[in-house]
């Protein structure tokens, strides 16, 4: 069966599983189960979440360590040559690259390639996939605008806006198995129950990849950013960036809701928007900016 490209209608039939509760429940299930896998990020990039904390690091053992992996390394050289990153030398190998982005850069740059290749694929919904990696990573790119402008950690915001929706990622792909060799149903019809779990999937794989500080638990909350009982000025800046993603043609949903459909998946409360921005100080003057500058990074990197 075809993939629907309008996830916001009204779902039909679903085959299979014969309720949609039915179907959340054995999304939770496979995820919940000893014997679940879960998608992986691969060696190399779990390393340099790690390595990266040291600010001493050599990068030439950097540039090494990501050679290990040919297939990420190559991904990782195809992305420094976008326009967002390339500079008037051209840049011929990892070392350079090191050298002229720095270890940050290269660490977002080789997690973005990473998810990618290993996680936003599943060949039932691939389409979706596509458009959460879009979303994803446009969230990323704009989170970490809006955090210089508000003394945050503008590394922190960038693995949060990439990270946030890997719960849906996840869920998809538990769905493709679920199905087995039979036909999938439309991501319509399952799509309200990736939507109730992809915060707690998200959580779970970040935990299971031991990922940095708190981004298990920006993950898990992050369509609240008074979820957790205070303020938090990570999921406020996700709450502006997705928002901004979408303005910028970057949403997973792409058509207006049908009468009586609703998503929450990229779609913030606009009383949770103005929250958020009033939380982070920021007037409508930089957010115009901030938005100015996304579109222009967003062109740059494709």
């Amino acid at each position: 069966m075809p993939e629907t490209h309008d996830i916001t209608r009204i779902p039909g039939p679903i085959r299979g599983p014969s309720k949609l509760a039915d179907l959340t429940e054995q999304i939770g299930n496979r995820f919940a189960s000893p014997d679940y896998i879960p998608p992986m990020l691969p060696t190399v990039a779990v390393e340099l979440l790690d390595l990266s904390r040291y600010v001493d690091i050599d990068l030439r053992r950097i540039a090494r360590h990501v050679e290990t992996d040919p297939i990420l390394a190559g991904r990782v050289m195809s992305l420094v040559q976008s326009p967002m990153y390339s500079g008037r030398a051209d840049i011929r190998n990892l070392e350079q690259a090191v050298f002229r982005i720095g270890l940050n850069t290269l660490r977002d740059l080789v997690l973005q390639a990473a998810l990618n290749m290993r996680l936003f694929t599943t060949p039932g919904y691939s389409s979706t996939m596509e458009r959460v990696r879009r979303h994803s990573t446009a969230t990323a790119h704009i989170a970490r605008l809006i955090a210089r402008n508000t003394d945050q950690d503008p590394e922190e915001a960038f693995l949060c806006g990439l990270l946030h929706d890997v719960g849906i990622a996840a869920a998809l792909i538990v769905v493709d198995e679920i199905y087995g060799d039979g036909p999938r149903p439309q991501v319509a019809a399952i799509w309200p129950a990736v939507e109730a779990i992809h915060e707690t999937s998200g959580m779970l794989l970040a935990r299971i990849w031991n990922l940095p500080g708190e981004l298990a638990n920006v993950i898990g909350y992050h369509h609240d950013f008074t979820a957790n009982g205070y303020q938090d000025k990570r999921v406020a800046t996700l709450h502006l960036a997705e928002r901004i993603a979408a303005k910028l043609g970057r949403g997973i949903i792409t058509s207006s809701p049908s009468r009586g459909s609703r998503s929450l998946v990229d779609v913030t409360a606009q009383n949770l928007i103005a929250a958020a921005r009033l939380h982070l100080d920021l007037s409508h003057e930089t957010l115009g900016d901030i938005v100015r500058e996304s579109q222009e990074q967003l062109d740059a990197i494709g």
